[in-house]
């Protein structure tokens, strides 16, 4: 995908379907904007390889990040209930 300026526009969605926007980008942890230019491009197939790798390490990244947080939490956990 090529790289530059950006297109703003306005798209209406009903309740339902902007409920399932809403629901996906943020289990993601992506914007609904991301998560919509997304569909677009998987729906006519522009999503590149590198673009996907890209994506791919990103979302490995965030779980490792959300891994550590879950560790530290345990670990936290383990030492209250030691205490008791």
């Amino acid at each position: 995908m090529a790289r530059g300026r950006l297109h703003t526009t306005t798209v209406r969605f009903d309740a339902d379907t902007w409920a399932v926007i809403v629901a996906e980008s943020e289990r993601l942890g992506i914007a609904h904007a991301e998560y919509i230019r997304g569909a677009v491009l998987r729906h006519s197939g522009r999503v590149g390889d590198a673009d996907l790798g890209r994506r791919l390490e990103a979302l490995e990244e965030r779980a490792e990040e959300l891994a550590a947080r879950v560790a530290v939490v345990a670990r936290a956990v383990r030492r209250c209930v030691a205490v008791r």
